[in-house]
């Protein structure tokens, strides 16, 4: 779930452009778009633990593995975005 949303966060900045809105080049290269995916998986994760999401024995490997999965699938949203303007 945490690799979806992180694509969906990327490729949202794709979107975003794609509908003529005034976004500048430099927001679509890679480190933006990644620290744009952290930020929003930080807030989520933030989010569960607010609303009382059972917190686990491995709650910080739980939580670094939601990250990585996030990070993983913005990546793979920004090499499909990026790919798909090359056309």
């Amino acid at each position: 779930m945490h690799f979806i949303g992180g694509s969906v966060v990327a490729l949202g900045l794709f979107t975003l452009r794609d509908l003529r809105l005034p976004i500048p080049a430099r927001y679509l290269r890679a480190v933006p778009v990644v620290l744009l995916v952290i930020v929003v998986a930080m807030m989520w994760e933030v989010y569960e633990l607010f609303i009382g999401v059972p917190i686990e024995n491995d709650y910080v490997v739980d939580t670094l593995t939601d990250l990585s999965m996030g990070i993983l699938g913005g990546l793979v949203g920004y090499s499909i975005g990026s790919n798909l303007n090359k056309l």
